[in-house]
């Protein structure tokens, strides 16, 4: 059998639910009332040029929301006559967002608890092997690549360890540099290991707080920050800071993680060894037996992924589980994937549950 998970921020958000919002990942609704009290300085930045520009309060609910204000602020990079101020803008919104994710990511331990590990493992008990087990996730954190580390250790498993988590090649991305700081212990680092014919992929459509690009500038221009062919390199952390520095000869290069922001027409940024994913994923989905969508709305405006999903099951004959707590994702599912078995389970603990 071939499994598909399909992953979204609430599958990040479903195990710290019970924290305060201040200190939960980053959803798009309420983002800027957010970080007006985390990150002061660069919210004031978004803001100034929100309200100078377009008059709007990013902190009034009616426009407090992630997605619109970047997608607003990405145009104008390329208008002449706002690129200057507008950028100054588009570089604190993406920061703020890569803060917030290592800010409220980092310190999500793994644990045998966590609702991915768990669903994971179901599949693994039933006999799926890794090779046949896909992940596609449009988040950027890393809490999938610390599930599977986790589980490859254990005893359980011990077998098949090699297939469960192989970092880096579980991405799919080539044979991309990667950085180890020397300073950092070892059980704070992803091992490297040897790259195996079918691993358990981990596609990350949107990129990854722990891949990078280096920069010149702390506030590269945008032809910079989304030229296709820059360099791409991983880091080892687990404990990911969103703007290293790098030392070099003759001067610090900065850091900027390879991240696709929340904006229409995101193949346009897409970095060239991330394009790949894209047909893998779509390849996994069109041959999947069972796929799971755990708190991914498939948002109306995001184009490129409903149409993958549409595209891949024009003849799927898969059984689609949809977990949220909003019960109209489900039509929304119905609608894209015109699915002939979906099921809808409210939480990953019913889904565990009934199956």
């Amino acid at each position: 059998m071939k499994a598909v998970l399909i992953l979204g921020a609430g599958a990040t958000v479903s195990d710290v639910a019970t924290r305060p919002l201040i200190h939960r990942p980053p959803l798009d609704k309420g983002f800027f009332s957010v970080t007006a009290k985390t990150n002061p300085t660069l919210t004031a930045d978004v803001a100034r040029y929100m309200q100078a520009t377009y008059g709007i309060d990013v902190k009034d609910p009616r426009f407090d929301s992630l997605e619109s204000v970047m997608g607003q602020i990405y145009p104008d990079l390329f208008n002449p006559a706002l690129a200057n101020l507008a950028r100054t803008a588009f570089v604190s919104v993406l920061k703020l967002f890569n803060r917030r994710l290592s800010d409220t990511t980092n310190n999500v331990e793994a644990t045998n608890k966590r609702w991915l590990y768990r669903i994971v493992a179901k599949y693994l008990n039933n006999g799926v092997r890794p090779g046949d087990l896909t992940i596609i996730t449009f988040n950027q954190d890393i809490q999938v690549e610390k599930s599977l580390e986790l589980m490859s250790k254990t005893a359980r498993w011990a077998g098949i360890a090699p297939e469960i988590f192989n970092f880096p090649w579980c991405y799919g991305i080539g044979n991309p540099g990667l950085s180890w700081p020397s300073n950092a212990r070892s059980e704070d680092l992803f091992e490297e290991h040897d790259p195996v014919d079918r691993p358990a992929r981990i596609l990350k459509l949107h990129g990854s707080l722990n891949w990078y690009s280096t920069h010149n500038s702390r506030s590269p221009t945008p032809n910079a920050m989304f030229n296709s062919k820059r360099d791409l390199s991983i880091t080892c952390r687990k404990l990911i800071s969103p703007e290293m520095t790098l030392t070099r000869e003759t001067r610090n290069a900065y850091t900027l993680p390879v991240v696709v922001p929340p904006v229409s027409h995101k193949s346009a940024v897409l970095h060239d060894a991330m394009k790949p994913l894209w047909k893998m994923a779509e390849t996994a989905l069109e041959k999947a037996d069972e796929i799971v969508v755990f708190g991914y709305s498939c948002p109306a405006l995001d184009f490129e992924s409903s149409n993958l999903l549409r595209r891949s099951q024009r003849n799927g004959h898969a059984h689609i589980s949809i977990l949220d707590p909003n019960g109209s994702i489900s039509s929304r599912y119905i609608d894209v994937l015109s699915a002939r078995r979906l099921s809808y389970y409210q939480s990953a603990r019913d889904f565990l549950a009934f199956n």
